[in-house]
């Protein structure tokens, strides 16, 4: 078994480059009884609410949720720009699925220190890549 050398003082992280940046995760849960159909029914008022929210600069990330414990249809994760949990909570109320009853929220304030994101975009041939 090969081991890891000892960390040494050298090899510590830098803390204060960590980006420190503050968000607004909402994870979102069914409520019981909610089907696959109450979502597609009203899965476009909530994307055109998601995308009125982007184009505000309001939406930093946002998707279902696929797999894990207690996930099922409605489940999801959006991360906020917002200045407060108040405002942050004012925003996931008004997602359609909420105001259908179709799922509740959580908001927790979350902070953002490392990370790496990688996108390639080409402007002649209108093409991209995420990574």
């Amino acid at each position: 078994m090969n081991a890891l050398p000892p960390a040494t003082d050298r090899d510590a992280p830098d803390l204060s480059r960590l980006l420190g940046q503050d968000y607004w995760m909402v994870t979102s849960t069914p409520v019981a009884g909610t089907t696959s159909e109450d979502i597609a029914a009203l899965a476009p008022a909530h994307i055109a609410w998601l995308l009125d929210l982007e184009e505000r600069h309001l939406v930093f990330l946002s998707g279902p949720l696929v797999s894990g414990p207690g996930v099922g249809a409605g489940s999801g994760v959006t991360v906020l720009r917002a200045s407060d949990d108040v405002e942050a909570t004012a925003i996931a109320s008004a997602d359609p699925f909420v105001t259908a009853g179709l799922r509740t929220f959580v908001v927790h304030q979350w902070r953002l220190n490392e990370g790496s994101v990688s996108m390639r975009l080409s402007l002649g041939r209108g093409t991209y890549e995420w990574h």
